[in-house]
């Protein structure tokens, strides 16, 4: 089976500035690929550069087996796109703007109303000019002109910006019916947490360079958590020397560390005290690289 998107040696840069080297990657039909890495990585570029938007320094693209440059018209009918920097058109209602969009492509909206009613958009909210729109409101517009036409080609840079945590789940839901349709999506985000929930397969991109590329299940051993505890009374440390488990702070009746992989071990480690306070909060992209990928300064 011909990968949807095939990059061969990717590179752009900005006259010295990199903004992406050397990049190869394969998604295959059916696959909601991950694009992870911090602000700045390249993550924007590599988009702009699928999309046709930028010119490359060196290297290509192809989606559906059709490089990019010559064929983009064809290829533009077939994808949906949620741009990480919004432009819309202000002067235009929501409902006026998403029809207008529609009009550059050959397929009915078919999941229109069907997004308005899972977002909850009245068409009052629709009827209001975007201007007035709230940056969530902006992104609910941004993701269904996405969306509407079922396309065969998802590309969302950080879709979930600005909305709330029903509106993110509903994002989310749809990024795993597209799967299920499948359709094949490009998520970019540098929330590991998010991808963890709708990806197959990740790529992680660190200072312009694709530095892993590896499965949802892999990239989970190697997430780090810090997980902070305060015990109504003293507790033994000797109970928390654990094969995942690296100490970061500890105090008499209070011990903060960093769990690395399956968290079972440490729950039944603390299920011996009683806890006062405990704080574990999802794992930060920020520290699975602090942890795992320095080593590729080295």
């Amino acid at each position: 089976m011909n990968p949807v998107i095939e990059i061969n040696n990717l590179t752009k840069y900005y006259n010295s500035h990199p903004g992406i080297i050397d990049l190869n990657l394969e998604i295959q039909p059916g696959e909601v690929f991950g694009f992870l890495g911090p602000n700045g990585a390249g993550k924007s570029t590599t988009i702009r550069l699928i999309l046709n938007l930028l010119q490359p320094t060196s290297g290509s693209v192809k989606i559906f087996g059709k490089n990019v440059r010559q064929y983009y018209p064809e290829i533009f009918k077939r994808l949906g796109n949620v741009p990480g920097e919004l432009k819309l058109y202000e002067e235009l209602t929501g409902s006026h703007f998403l029809n207008y969009i529609n009009t550059f492509s050959d397929k009915s909206p078919e999941l229109q109303q069907e997004l308005f009613d899972a977002f909850q958009l009245e068409p009052y909210d629709l009827n209001k000019k975007i201007k007035s729109y709230s940056h969530g409101m902006k992104q609910k517009i941004a993701i269904i002109q996405a969306l509407q036409e079922k396309p065969d080609l998802l590309i969302m840079d950080e879709p979930s910006e600005g909305l709330d945590p029903i509106n993110k789940n509903v994002l989310y839901d749809y990024v795993v019916k597209f799967k299920e349709w499948g359709k094949t999506v490009f998520f970019s985000s540098h929330y590991l947490a998010e991808v963890e929930k709708v990806c197959d397969r990740v790529g992680i991109v660190k200072q312009s360079k694709l530095i892993a590329e590896e499965s949802i299940a892999s990239l989970k051993k190697k997430m780090v958590r810090k997980l902070e505890v305060t015990f109504l009374d003293s507790y033994q440390p000797q109970d928390f020397n654990l094969e995942n488990i690296q100490a970061v702070k500890e105090e008499s009746n209070r011990l903060v560390m960093n769990v690395y992989g399956d968290i079972n071990p440490v729950l039944q480690a603390i299920s011996k005290y009683k806890v006062q306070n405990l704080v574990f909060p999802e794992p930060t992209l920020e520290d699975t690289f602090l942890t795992f990928y320095n080593r590729e300064d080295e």
